[in-house]
């Protein structure tokens, strides 16, 4: 089943502007890790680092996508390229105009709106928009979230192999799993794809709200 945009000029305004506001470039900057745990150099937010799915037990690495000279928004990447592994976190402080226009709009259709938004600012080499296979919305410490599990038609960042050989360009359909709240101004999402598993949508979903349960927002300073 498909979720549409809200025809509304509001909700395009938003999507457009909170598009714009997740170009990222990475960055060369320290990752901070204790005992586990991450913090975002912007001290948005701290995670656990999860355990990764793969079978050989390779650790993530961890890259840094903050945008430069942003210092409201952190955003990281965990993942095992080999495996197929990605986890995206991040938090950010939106300006203020941009969440007075959020409070214009159902809050759940600001939700849908921002996870198809983070989705794409993420994957830009989808041939077209993932179809929704799940969508839910729990309560959080952070306001109302929603869960959406995405499915995305030769979406894998993994390529199928024949014998000996890989074909660039075969790749096969995967779920991706998408948690977004939003509170005030925090917005803070989680993306998650593994394309060694493709077909458990449950498994997926219930890794990402696993990982989102560990997120923290930090105090502002």
């Amino acid at each position: 089943m498909h979720y549409l945009f809200s025809s509304s000029l509001t909700q395009k305004l938003l999507l457009i502007s909170f598009t714009l506001s997740l170009l990222t470039a990475c960055a060369t900057t320290p990752i901070t890790i204790n005992e586990g745990e991450y913090t975002s150099p912007n001290r948005m937010f701290s995670t656990i680092v999860p355990e990764p799915s793969n079978w050989a037990n390779l650790p993530y690495a961890i890259t840094v996508l903050n945008a430069s000279g942003d210092n409201q928004h952190d955003k990281v990447m965990f993942h095992v390229g080999d495996f197929g592994e990605y986890l995206v976190v991040s938090a950010r402080k939106m300006p203020l105009n941009s969440s007075l226009l959020m409070d214009k709009d159902d809050h759940r259709t600001v939700l849908q709106n921002i996870s198809e938004a983070t989705l794409m600012s993420w994957r830009h080499d989808f041939s077209e928009i993932p179809e929704i296979s799940e969508e839910s919305f729990i309560d959080s410490l952070y306001g109302e979230a929603i869960i959406r599990v995405y499915r995305a038609k030769k979406g894998s960042l993994l390529t199928k192999t024949h014998g000996q050989k890989t074909i660039a360009d075969d790749r096969f359909d995967t779920n991706i799993a998408s948690i977004v709240a939003r509170k005030g101004e925090f917005v803070a999402y989680i993306l998650l794809e593994i394309d060694s598993d493709p077909d458990s949508s449950h498994a997926i979903k219930e890794k990402a709200s696993q990982v989102f349960r560990n997120l923290r927002i930090l105090p502002t300073q």
